[in-house]
């Protein structure tokens, strides 16, 4: 039996789970909404505390949807390189489901925290995973091949960045969210770390987008 049609079953897959993560995100965000009326509201105990528990459902759905898609991005390529199924339909979408699982997760977690320390880098991540995007459809950018090793070391940032963020969400007591908020999340050390990996995730992804460029130039010349 030919299996060389899995490899690009889990691209796809992978952006099915980007999409669902972000989806779960809304949800825990529209179940915070809710929270948040019921702390204006005489409202019994037991029904905040399944609102909380319900959002905390939500939350790890997301971070399970995200690991997923995360699992996908691994067992595509080894099962490409298996199988010797390589395609052109393959190489075209594999970066783009990599961009969107990433993109999509960054959106909902600079939506959840609401800070600048989220909002920058996500939207410097994004801004460069797009261009780079639209960079690789042109003949320049086609004719380049990436110059360094950064952009392994930049996803792994992104990676540990966004399961870390999330975590807390989906394994945190909901009524300690509810009280403190998601921003409450985001104290003390590990989170700071965790932010801090964003951001070198960020500072890579700048780098790494220019010296394509230039690349991309040079291949031109």
């Amino acid at each position: 039996m030919n299996f060389k049609w899995l490899p690009n079953a889990l691209t796809i897959a992978r952006c099915a789970f980007a999409l669902l993560c972000f989806w779960g995100v809304i949800q825990a965000l529209q179940a915070q909404g809710a929270i948040d009326l019921g702390m204006t509201q005489d409202i019994p105990a037991d029904e905040q505390g399944r609102r909380a528990a319900i959002q905390q459902l939500w939350y790890q759905f997301a971070l399970l949807a995200f690991l997923s898609g995360a699992l996908t991005d691994f067992l595509d390529g080894w099962l490409a390189r298996k199988l010797d199924a390589h395609s052109r339909f393959g190489v075209w979408l594999d970066p783009i489901a990599d961009k969107l699982l990433v993109g999509l997760a960054l959106l909902g977690l600079a939506m959840i925290f609401r800070t600048w320390l989220v909002y920058i880098p996500a939207a410097a991540i994004i801004a460069r995973d797009a261009f780079m995007t639209w960079l690789r459809t042109t003949p320049r950018g086609r004719a380049v091949v990436d110059p360094s090793n950064l952009a392994k070391w930049k996803t792994g940032f992104e990676m540990a960045a966004i399961i870390g963020l999330m975590l807390p969400l989906a394994v945190m007591p909901q009524d300690a969210v509810s009280q403190n908020g998601a921003q409450g999340v985001l104290a003390g050390f590990t989170a700071f770390l965790l932010v801090a990996l964003l951001w070198i995730a960020a500072g890579l992804s700048v780098w790494t987008g220019w010296r394509y460029m230039k690349a991309a130039a040079q291949s031109a010349r």
